[in-house]
């Protein structure tokens, strides 16, 4: 198959010879090494949205991106909040402190949403390819290939589609089952001191609210959705990010794992979200009324 090598850290105009035909052009690259392991693909068939871990290009693909809007005055803005001993009294309990700053309106960017998928053709080879997409062949080709310049410093534009096993099953792999037992505000605080960061960047408490309620299962996002966890209810899940500055998702459960995988847009054109609820200063009140409404109970007091 006619292919055409693209090498560097990124592009800044989309290169592609004009003979080939952008409606059925492949993007991906031929597994040596261990470019799938790289991003996660264990198996053929196997589609991950690529960690943010990359650089600028893999987290505006995965969390999308925002930037200030300059034209417009700016306002008081809740920004955090952090756990403080009072007056630096280190035998007192934490308050919480409410951080605001003056700022200029937000712009919010969804993101690119590009995944890679694993594949296998007849003669046994396999690829690292685009899962391309209608949305992807319109609007983010140039994403694309820069993705996986990004990753991997090189990716080759095939003419065609690459060619692969009709029996391969695709499997969406951005979940895992935390260890039995283990809390996800827990978890989140025990990857950070092995890794010698600070909790400050992270809103622990919330993750610790959320605990407050029967979950029947807690799932940890990678790949794309690292940051996030899963709280899985009788009839709704819940998506949380331990970072500030996004927003809770709840879903329906029966399908979660599908809905999961979609853009915020998508899901709120779809009309598939039971609830979004942002993270501000009212979080905690916003979220208790919503699951009163929804008869998610919390847990018995000891």
């Amino acid at each position: 198959m006619e292919q055409y090598c693209i090498k560097g850290k990124r592009i800044r105009n989309l290169c592609i010879p004009k003979a080939y035909d952008l409606n059925k052009i492949q993007i991906g690259l031929p597994v040596t090494d261990d470019e799938a392991e790289k991003v996660g693909l264990v198996k053929v068939g196997d589609i991950v949205l690529p960690s943010g871990m990359f650089g600028p290009q893999s987290r505006k693909n995965a969390y999308g991106y925002s930037y200030a809007d300059k034209t417009k005055e700016k306002e008081r803005r809740y920004i955090t909040t952090n756990w403080v001993y009072p007056y630096g009294n280190t035998d007192a309990s934490k308050v919480a402190a409410d951080v605001y700053r003056e700022c200029y309106p937000k712009i919010e960017v969804e993101p690119f949403g590009i995944e890679l998928q694993l594949f296998e053709n007849e003669n046994n080879q396999q690829f690292v390819i685009i899962n391309m997409t209608d949305e992807i062949r319109k609007q983010y080709m140039k994403e694309a290939i820069n993705l996986l310049l990004e990753i991997y410093g090189i990716c080759y534009v095939y003419n065609g589609v690459v060619g692969f096993k009709n029996t391969i099953k695709k499997r969406r792999c951005n979940w895992e089952m935390l260890p039995p037992g283990e809390m996800p505000s827990r978890h989140v605080e025990k990857q950070l001191k092995a890794m010698k960061q600070s909790i400050d960047t992270y809103d622990i408490e919330r993750l610790n609210y959320v605990e407050t309620y029967n979950a029947l299962e807690m799932v940890e996002g990678i790949n794309g959705f690292r940051g996030y966890y899963a709280y899985l209810y009788e009839n709704y899940c819940v998506l949380e990010s331990a970072f500030y500055g996004k927003a809770t998702y709840i879903i329906p459960k029966y399908n979660w794992e599908e809905l999961s995988q979609r853009t915020k847009r998508e899901l709120i054109d779809e009309k598939k979200l039971v609830g979004k609820i942002n993270h501000t200063e009212k979080w905690e009140k916003n979220i208790a009324g919503i699951f009163k409404n929804l008869g998610i109970s919390k847990k018995e007091a000891l």
